[in-house]
């Protein structure tokens, strides 16, 4: 967008789009902070036991459990990084936080060039309708794709809690906060997942500001079942 009198643009504006769409991982910094308070110690009875179930050291599961839950992190700092130090026409690094760094396929629709005759009149931009009528159906695809991931990953969570209910009595997997930590916090983020796009239709920032959003607590809750998956075939043999 180029700069005109009466249009300014915001002073670190773009580093505070990304930046602040990283809210989720205040609830993925204290679901990791209580996980670590429900990991099995490696010289306790339960611990050696889980080491022959497992057939590898405990602390291999651990290392396991710890990467699964950096990953999350490890997208929210790449997309900052990449909308913030790198420019999008030559890809090297520059530091750029007012500079609008867009997905591939959306652009700018409203320009400031605006002719003398129409600034004679009280113009001060124009606005491209026919790219508004692409972005909005970039955006539109792109909720209903992460919607549909949404959908899938609960659908799995929640046939993996009725196997697990129904085979209660002979595995006791329920009890073990561990699991039950993982169920809980990838049903609330499945339910937050599904809430969200309520709030995303209207003014296409916004819209891209939920999706990027959107997208993080996806991968967050794709790691949840990740976990419950691995802490189940940890635990399926304890009693």
């Amino acid at each position: 967008m180029q700069n005109f009198k009466f249009v300014k643009t915001l002073k670190y504006a773009d580093f505070i789009f990304h930046f602040s769409s990283l809210w989720p991982f205040i609830l993925w910094i204290w679901f990791g902070s209580k996980l670590t308070t429900h990991l099995v110690s490696s010289t306790s009875k339960t611990g050696y036991r889980i080491s022959k179930t497992i057939a590898f050291p405990i602390w291999f599961l651990h290392t396991m459990v710890f990467l699964l839950w950096l990953i999350p992190i490890i997208i929210g700092l790449r997309s900052i990084y990449y909308t913030t130090f790198v420019t999008n026409t030559t890809d090297k690094f520059k530091f750029q936080p007012t500079n609008p760094s867009l997905p591939p396929g959306f652009g700018y629709c409203m320009t400031t060039k605006v002719k003398k005759e129409d600034a004679v009149k009280g113009v001060v931009s124009y606005w491209d309708y026919d790219c508004e009528d692409k972005n909005s159906t970039l955006i539109g695809s792109g909720m209903l794709s992460i919607l549909n991931r949404f959908y899938y990953i609960n659908y799995a969570i929640f046939l993996i809690v009725l196997l697990i209910y129904n085979a209660v009595v002979k595995v006791n997997v329920l009890n073990n906060k561990f699991v039950l930590l993982n169920i809980k916090v990838a049903l609330l983020l499945g339910v937050i997942g599904c809430i969200l796009p309520i709030f995303a239709p209207g003014f296409y920032l916004r819209s891209l500001w939920v999706i990027e959003t959107w997208a993080f607590i996806l991968s967050m809750n794709a790691v949840c079942l990740m976990l419950i998956g691995l802490s189940i075939m940890s635990y399926s043999k304890l009693v």
